[in-house]
């Protein structure tokens, strides 16, 4: 990328203000080697805030209005960076996932990480450090390391990110925030001594398409499916939309894929049939709870 190019692009982002965005504050060229310097936010990334490692059972998103606070605040965040962050310029961040976005303490808001860093840094294709591989993990199951349980297919074939490609990566990020479960996995069968492929947009897909159509039928797979650790108290209206929100995110072909300004609203829209509903069952939101490992 010339310096330039580096310039204009570094105007546009420097000049972008977004309370769900951490903000660039400065960039330093020295030969070929960029360095980005990002404000500093007290807080946790959400993956950890998912699954935190000493202690499996529990998370600090234990309630679904903390859930659906950080689905809205990415969705809004990502819909700045497409429509408003680049004005004329189609703006990608590429890299979104679960472990760089951060949960802010103590207001629980989410800020979407490394805004900037593949359009200065001029990325164009797969990082090797991203490329799939398994690792063992404990128990029976594996999982894939790096970022491709984000990737969307032609992201993957091509290693060209596009705003199509982002779209995909937030419905995984909204699937894994309902489910706690990391995007894909493995899981050794005994009986065929294969390992089967789990991935969090296919127990998604089951859980709202399959079996009975019937709303009770709907209704009882998605409790099995959602996060246990919300013990059962959520709208499971809104929490099916949700889910059908995030699937049509993901879909093979990227041009079925919703603009981010659409899904923002509709998410917004879910945001505030959630709140109706935990003001109704008055389900405490307001309980400060420290980030730090347990």
């Amino acid at each position: 990328m010339s310096s330039s190019d580096v310039q204009q692009k570094l105007a546009v982002i420097s000049r972008s203000h977004f309370t769900s965005i951490v903000k660039l504050l400065g960039v330093s060229i020295s030969g070929e080697h960029i360095y980005l310097v990002y404000e500093f936010v007290n807080g946790s990334d959400l993956e950890s805030c998912l699954r935190n490692k000493l202690n499996p059972n529990f998370t600090v998103l234990s309630n679904w209005m903390s859930r659906m606070q950080i689905a809205t605040d990415i969705a809004h965040g990502l819909d700045y960076i497409h429509n408003t962050a680049g004005l004329s310029i189609d703006m990608v961040h590429k890299h979104v996932k679960s472990s760089g976005i951060i949960v802010t303490e103590p207001s629980f808001n989410a800020k979407i990480c490394h805004f900037g860093a593949a359009e200065l840094c001029g990325e164009t294709s797969v990082a090797a450090e991203e490329e799939e591989s398994m690792r063992a993990a404990p128990g029976s199951e594996r999982q894939f390391e790096g970022v491709r349980g984000y990737m969307s297919p032609e992201f993957k074939t091509s290693g060209v990110a596009s705003q199509k490609s982002d779209v995909y990566a937030f419905g995984v990020v909204m699937l894994e925030l309902m489910t706690g479960e990391e995007p894909v996995r493995y899981k050794f069968d005994r009986s065929s001594g294969n390992y089967n492929l789990i991935s969090v947009i296919e127990t998604a897909r089951e859980a709202v398409e399959g079996g009975g159509g019937e709303e009770a039928a709907v209704g009882g797979r998605l409790r099995r499916w959602v996060d246990k650790r919300l013990r059962d108290s959520f709208p499971v209206e809104a929490a099916e939309k949700l889910v059908r929100v995030a699937l049509q995110c993901v879909q093979e072909d990227p041009e079925k894929r919703p603009e981010m300004k659409w899904v923002a609203g509709k998410i917004s829209k879910l945001y505030l049939a959630s709140k109706i509903w935990s003001d109704r069952v008055k389900v405490p939101t307001g309980i400060s709870v420290s980030l730090a490992p347990r």
